[in-house]
C-alpha cells in the first residue's frame, strides 16, 4: 500500500466520534495530533471547526485552543528535530529529502499555519511547484558558495547555479523570476524559509567547483571527474563547444593527410597541442600568428586547431571585437587550453599598437580590479598558448626586443589548405576527440622533460634569441608526441623548424635601420647643395634639416650625412608609439649614436652615429652619418 493512500485511510478514521466527547477527552493529545498531520488543508480545517464547536458546547474553548497552540508549537519542534515530512515530488531525479513542517509534493511548497488568535488554519505557499536545492557548489579559487536548485515546471525538470546569497535575500531571491521560478513579493519570504530548512535538515555534502578551464594540480579540466564546470553565462556556449562528435580515426586519417604536404599546418597543430605544456614547464603565454594573404586558408588551419579540442564554431574561435577586460575574461576562462582567435586587424581599433595588444595578451594575468563593496575581486590569469591569424605581421621594425621574444610569426602565402570548404565540413561533423588523448599522453612528466630538454639542446645550437628557445622547444615537445602517438607520422625536423626561427636584427639596430629608413624616405624635406655647387637647394614645405655627402678617398667611398631637427626624430618615433628619449640612449650605449654639444670636426671617422651640434645661426640639429 503507498504511503499516500494509507496517509488518506487515516484521515478518514478520526481517533473520536464527535457526539461522544466530553469536557475531558475532547482534550486529550491524540485529538490535537490528528488534526496537525492531516495533509489536506480544507480536511484539517473543517475537523479542527468541528472541534472547536464542539469544545464551545462543552465550555471549554479557551482551554482548548490554548492547548491546541502548545500541541502546534511542539509539533513544529518535533518536526525539524525529526526531519519531519519528506518531499514526495512524482519521478525526481533526487533522493526524498527532508522538509520538517513544509508539504512538498507535485502541487508545489506549502505549510499550514493556525492564527494564535482564531486558530483559523491558513495554506503558506513557498512556491507554486517543486523546487528543492539538490548540490552545494564551492568555488576552488574564490571560496564562493552556490547553490544547485532544482524544480519541475512546464513537464520537465530545470536546474540554475545561483550563489548563496541569492536565495537568502528577499530582493535577490526575485531574480529567480527570470530563470522561470515562481517567485515574488508574496511568496519571496517563505521560499528563502523553506530552502534554508531544507539545506538545515540535509546533510548536502558540497562539491569542489571550477569557473575556468586548465590544470589543478595533476587534474585537467574539462577532462576531471573530481571538480564540477561552475561557469558564467557567458562562457556557456563555449563550454558547451568543448565535446567530442563523429569519428575518431577517421579524424586522424583526414588529418594526417592534410599535414602530410604542408609543414605551416603542422606547426599551428603542434602549437594548439602544445597550449596545455606551458604551465607544465613553467613558461611564459606567448603568441603564434599566422599571416599572409587573403584567402590562403587562415581561418580554416584555426578551425583544425580548434577541432582537437572541440567543435570549430565561434564557441572555440573568438576574435578581438571585445572590451580589453572582457578579453581578459576569456583568456582566464581558458587558462591552460589554447585560446585561438581570428582576424587580427580588428584590433586595430581598440589598440594603441599591435605592441600593446602583445603586452596584453601574454602579460599573463588581469589587472586588479575593485568590488562594489570595496573589496578585491579575483585577479584573473592564464598560462597558454595564443594563436592568432590576420594579414600583416603582428610585429614592426620599431617593436621592442621583449615583443619580439613574446611571438613566433608564420607568413604563409600559398594555400593552407586546398579546399577550404570540404576541410570545414567535415571537421564540424568530426572533433574533440585529440586534446582528451592527449592529456592522458603526457601523463609521464619525467619522459615528457626529457624530450623537451633534448630540443632545447639542439635548439640552442641554431639560434641566438635563447628567449625564444623555450616557446619553439615546447612546440616541437607536443609535435614529436602527436607524430609518434596520434598521427603516426614524422615529426617536424630541426631543419624545417629554422623556416619559424628570427632572423631579424636586434632592436637597437633596428631602431637605426628604421630612422635611416624615415631619413631616405624624405629626402626632399633636407636643405642639399646642388650639383657643383656650394649654393643650397630650399625645400618646399616642411624642412626637417640639411644633408650633406663627402667621400672617403682611402676607402673609396662616400658617407651621407643628415643634420635633423631634434624634434623631428622626436616625431619620427611618436608615430611609432616610441620615445626618442629612451631610444637614443640605447644607440648611444651600444654605440651607434653619440651626442655631443660640440662639432665633430673628424667626421670621415664617424660612421653610424648621432650627434648634437649647434650649426651657425640654427637650433640645435643631430646629425647621423652612414654609408
Amino acid at each position: 500500500m503507498s504511503k499516500n493512500l494509507t496517509q488518506e485511510i487515516l484521515e478518514e478514521c478520526p481517533p473520536y466520534k464527535i457526539e461522544e466527547l466530553n469536557q475531558n477527552t475532547i482534550l486529550n493529545e491524540e485529538n490535537f495530533r490528528y488534526i496537525l498531520e492531516i495533509k489536506n488543508s480544507i480536511k484539517k480545517e473543517t475537523e479542527l471547526a468541528k472541534l472547536q464547536i464542539k469544545a464551545k458546547e462543552l465550555k471549554v474553548q479557551r482551554q482548548f485552543n490554548k492547548l491546541f497552540k502548545t500541541y502546534q508549537q511542539d509539533y513544529i519542534q518535533n518536526l525539524k528535530s525529526k526531519g519531519g515530512n519528506k518531499t514526495t515530488f512524482t519521478d525526481c531525479p533526487y533522493q526524498q529529502l527532508n522538509c520538517g513542517q513544509w508539504i512538498a509534493d507535485d502541487t508545489g511548497v506549502y505549510k499550514i499555519e493556525y492564527s494564535s488568535q482564531t486558530f483559523q488554519a491558513s495554506k503558506i505557499k513557498a512556491c507554486s511547484h517543486p523546487i528543492i536545492p539538490v548540490e552545494r557548489l564551492i568555488n576552488i579559487d574564490t571560496n564562493i558558495e552556490k547553490i544547485k536548485l532544482a524544480f519541475y515546471k512546464d513537464k520537465k525538470w530545470q536546474y540554475v547555479i545561483v550563489e548563496k546569497n541569492t536565495i537568502a535575500s528577499k530582493s535577490k531571491i526575485m531574480q529567480l523570476a527570470n530563470f522561470g521560478i515562481e517567485v515574488n513579493e508574496n511568496n519571496a519570504k517563505d521560499l528563502i524559509t523553506f530552502l534554508a530548512d531544507i539545506m538545515e535538515l540535509n546533510n548536502i555534502e558540497p562539491k569542489t567547483s571550477v569557473s575556468h578551464l586548465g590544470w589543478i594540480d595533476s587534474e585537467f579540466v574539462p577532462y576531471s571527474d573530481k571538480y564540477y564546470l561552475d561557469v558564467d553565462k557567458e562562457f556557456k556556449q563555449k563550454l558547451d563547444s568543448i565535446s567530442e562528435a563523429g569519428n575518431y580515426e577517421e579524424w586522424k586519417d583526414y588529418i594526417r593527410n592534410l599535414r602530410k604536404d604542408n609543414l605551416t599546418l603542422r606547426f599551428m597543430i603542434a602549437s594548439s597541442f602544445a597550449s596545455v605544456l606551458i604551465r607544465i614547464f613553467k613558461l611564459n603565454t606567448f603568441i603564434v600568428h599566422l599571416w599572409g594573404k587573403s584567402g590562403n586558408g587562415k581561418t580554416v588551419a584555426e578551425m583544425i586547431c580548434a577541432s582537437i579540442w572541440g567543435k570549430p564554431d565561434s564557441g572555440m574561435i573568438s576574435n578581438l571585437s571585445n572590451t580589453a577586460i572582457a578579453n581578459e575574461r576569456l583568456c582566464n576562462f581558458y587558462r591552460n587550453m589554447p585560446i585561438l582567435l581570428d582576424e587580427l586587424q580588428i584590433a586595430k581599433a581598440k589598440y594603441k599598437s599591435f605592441d600593446e595588444l602583445i603586452y596584453v595578451l601574454t602579460e599573463g594575468k588581469g589587472k586588479e580590479r575593485g568590488t562594489v563593496d570595496n573589496g578585491i575581486r579575483e585577479q584573473t590569469s592564464w598560462q597558454t598558448i595564443i594563436t592568432l591569424n590576420g594579414e600583416e605581421p603582428i610585429t614592426s621594425d620599431t617593436s621592442k626586443e621583449g615583443v619580439k621574444n613574446r611571438v613566433i610569426e608564420i607568413n604563409e602565402d600559398n594555400y593552407i589548405v586546398e579546399d577550404g570548404n570540404a576541410v570545414v565540413n567535415f571537421i564540424q561533423e568530426n572533433y574533440g576527440f585529440a586534446g582528451k588523448e592527449f592529456i592522458k599522453l603526457i601523463e609521464d612528466r619525467e619522459e615528457l622533460k626529457k624530450i623537451q630538454q633534448h630540443f632545447v639542446k639542439k635548439l640552442n645550437e641554431i639560434t641566438e634569441y635563447k628567449k625564444q628557445v623555450n616557446a619553439f622547444s615546447v612546440i616541437l615537445t607536443a609535435d614529436y608526441i602527436v607524430s609518434k602517438k596520434i598521427f603516426n607520422d614524422e615529426p617536424i625536423s630541426m631543419e624545417e623548424v629554422k623556416k619559424y626561427i628570427r632572423e631579424d636584427t636586434d632592436e637597437t639596430e633596428r631602431y637605426y635601420n628604421y630612422l635611416l629608413d624615415q631619413l631616405n624616405i624624405n629626402k626632399n624635406k633636407f636643405y642639399k647643395r646642388a650639383d657643383n655647387s656650394n649654393e643650397w637647394i630650399t625645400p618646399n614645405g616642411e624642412i626637417w634639416g640639411k644633408i650633406e655627402q663627402t667621400s672617403e678617398f682611402s676607402h673609396n667611398r662616400s658617407t651621407i650625412c643628415y643634420y635633423v631637427y631634434p624634434e623631428i626624430t622626436r616625431k619620427i618615433f611618436s608615430e611609432a608609439s616610441e620615445n626618442w628619449n629612451s631610444i637614443k640612449k640605447k644607440l648611444a650605449d651600444k654605440g651607434y649614436i653619440e651626442t655631443s654639444k660640440e662639432e665633430q670636426k673628424d667626421t670621415k671617422k664617424i660612421r653610424y652615429t648621432v650627434k648634437e651640434i649647434m650649426p651657425e645661426g640654427r637650433r640645435n640639429m643631430i646629425q647621423v652619418n652612414f654609408k
